[in-house]
């Protein structure tokens, strides 16, 4: 299609481009979604570049992984050549794994809110990953399987590995969109839930459903399959279980927390923290204090007090 973009004429792979493209707008995004939400936008940062690095990692390690059995691996490493990591190729699950993995744990070792930064974050997903996907179809890899419809593309000069001169199923647009729908479906969900962490569960349910049905229309075989079915369609099927189970689990504690909430404020009983509760309790202590000295002051006759300022 097209794999290069002729620029000052500089040759840039719109491959990177596209990517480079998706982490910037992702980034943004959040950076707005959280700063909207009250969070620290520095906090935010870190988890970006967390979450850039570690995906960039998983998507490799994964490719490395479903391409090559495990004695190549290991021969490859035991000659010195380490051949098979010279190979370029990313998957996205393994990225995604890997990223929220290390996200979760920073945001629990800085002891911030999962429920706040998963409803920041987490919508920006489906949105990086729709113009990744058109990276991939200008690039020509995770191409579609050879069909001849009025939606077919031929590609020329792809360097993914694309089929040349035949028709080809545009597989990576199609995901690009159901990506964008999944976006929309996001946002519309943490409008309502602003701080909900159960926006993760609705996502891997929402991505697992669409990796699995779009990988049927996939053409790379490299990607590995076991048992008819590819290796994104297994781990589409576990999380898409990890999505349900949790979902429901999460909900069922959320609506307590909302329901609480919509209580107090019915009620007009302001919202109040561990730290207000701990302490009420030294100011209901003092209050009886005071009330004595009070009465103790009121008991004291004029004269009594002219008596005490004259000692």
């Amino acid at each position: 299609m097209y794999p290069y973009l002729e620029l000052f004429g500089l040759k840039i792979p719109t491959y990177g481009l596209m990517m480079s493209l998706a982490f910037i707008v992702a980034i943004l995004f959040s950076y707005f979604r959280a700063k909207k939400a009250g969070l620290d936008p520095d906090k935010l940062l870190n988890i970006a570049i967390i979450a850039i690095v570690t995906g960039v990692l998983g998507s490799y390690l994964l490719y490395i992984f479903v391409t090559y059995s495990f004695s190549e691996i290991i021969a490859c490493i035991k000659d010195g050549s380490f051949s098979v990591f010279k190979s370029g190729g990313l998957v996205f699950y393994g990225g995604f794994i890997l990223a929220a993995l290390c996200c979760i744990w920073y945001i629990k070792a800085k002891k911030l809110s999962l429920s706040d930064y998963a409803a920041a974050i987490v919508p920006c997903i489906p949105l990086a990953h729709a113009i990744g996907r058109v990276g991939c179809f200008l690039a020509g890899c995770c191409y579609g399987k050879v069909c001849d419809t009025i939606f077919s593309v031929y590609y020329t000069n792809p360097i993914g590995g694309a089929p040349v001169g035949v028709p080809v199923f545009p597989v990576q647009l199609m995901e690009a969109a159901l990506n964008l729908v999944l976006f929309a479906i996001l946002l519309i969900y943490t409008r309502k839930r602003i701080k909900a962490f159960s926006v993760l569960f609705v996502y891997l349910i929402g991505y697992s459903i669409v990796r699995f049905s779009t990988e049927l229309m996939r053409d790379d075989e490299i990607r590995g399959i076991f048992l008819g079915l590819s290796t994104s369609q297994w781990i589409s099927i576990i999380l898409f279980i990890v999505g349900v189970v949790g979902l429901i689990l999460m909900r069922t504690h959320e609506n307590k927390k909302y329901a609480l909430e919509d209580a107090r404020n019915a009620s007009g009983i302001p919202a109040m923290d561990s730290e207000t509760e701990i302490s009420s309790p030294s100011v209901d202590a003092a209050a009886p204090a005071e009330a004595d000295s009070d009465s103790t002051h009121a008991d004291s006759s004029p004269q009594d007090i002219q008596d005490k300022q004259e000692e």
